[in-house]
């Protein structure tokens, strides 16, 4: 294991990874007690749609994605009530992702290595891609210090948020678009096939043994981390795909606490 630590794009790529999972360790206990699983799902899906524009039309396929998921969730945003956000998530899930297969038909001759983008290249982080994570989580934490009040009332209780004075809508919409920047830029790294399960995994298996919000983020940081060195370096040891190496450590890990929190209730 110390040789790989040897080479820069490993260094790059647990510094990447350290980074992301401290960050959608953060705010997976925000997704899973607003119950925003299935809206990261069609957020992150909606980048494929992105992504084949931007390789259609010669662009950065980062900045069409964040684009394409940006619209998506506005789209989904503006109905409001979560009883609609399913129905629209699931259209626009699948209507993104047609788009995508769509552009990429009419792109004969791309030279665009696809799968990287659907399920991460974690070795191809470069120092580019760390300043971009650094500055989001920087950016991310500063919103979350600002407004974390407001925000964790909205996430308990927010019929009485509203009721209070709260602008609910306002900081709903800015959860949506830091959820579609971090994932965005988290493609690389994990890919956009599984990038939501990695959002969702870590609070998912905290909130079975916790039930304070303050141990519930900190550990699901602390699990995001376990999770993703222990799937990078057995990736590395069994040459697996790091993404999803990672994500499928996490799963496990999830149906193991699961049944022990099961069994011991």
């Amino acid at each position: 294991m110390i040789e790989l630590l040897q080479f820069e794009f490993a260094k790059n790529a647990l510094i990447a990874g350290t980074i992301i999972s401290i960050l959608f360790g953060f705010l997976s206990f925000f997704i899973v007690m607003k119950k925003l699983s299935f809206l990261t799902v069609g957020i992150s899906h909606a980048a494929f749609g992105g992504v084949a524009l931007g390789i259609l039309l010669g662009l950065n396929p980062y900045i069409t994605a964040i684009f394409f998921c940006l619209l998506t969730g506005y789209l989904i945003a503006i109905h409001g009530e979560k009883s609609e956000y399913d129905s629209v998530i699931g259209i626009l899930f699948a209507f993104t992702m047609a788009l995508g297969v769509i552009f990429l038909s009419l792109k004969k001759d791309y030279t665009f290595d696809i799968m990287s983008y659907l399920f991460g290249t974690i070795l191809g982080i470069t120092k580019s891609d760390l300043f971009l994570l650094i500055g989001l989580m920087i950016g991310v934490f500063i919103i979350f210090y600002l407004f974390f009040k407001e925000i964790i009332f909205i996430t308990f209780d927010k019929n009485v948020a509203m009721a209070s004075g709260l602008p609910v809508n306002l900081f709903e919409n800015l959860i949506i678009v830091i959820l579609t920047l971090v994932i965005v830029l988290s493609i690389k790294l994990i890919g956009i096939i599984l990038v939501s399960a990695f959002l969702i995994i870590p609070a998912a298996i905290t909130i079975l043994f916790f039930d304070n919000y303050k141990k519930i983020i900190f550990f699901s940081m602390l699990i995001n981390l376990v999770i993703f060195y222990s799937g990078f370096f057995l990736s590395y040891k069994l040459n697996l795909p790091s993404g999803a190496t990672v994500v499928s450590i996490g799963a496990l890990l999830y149906f193991a606490s699961a049944l022990f929190a099961g069994k011991k209730n």
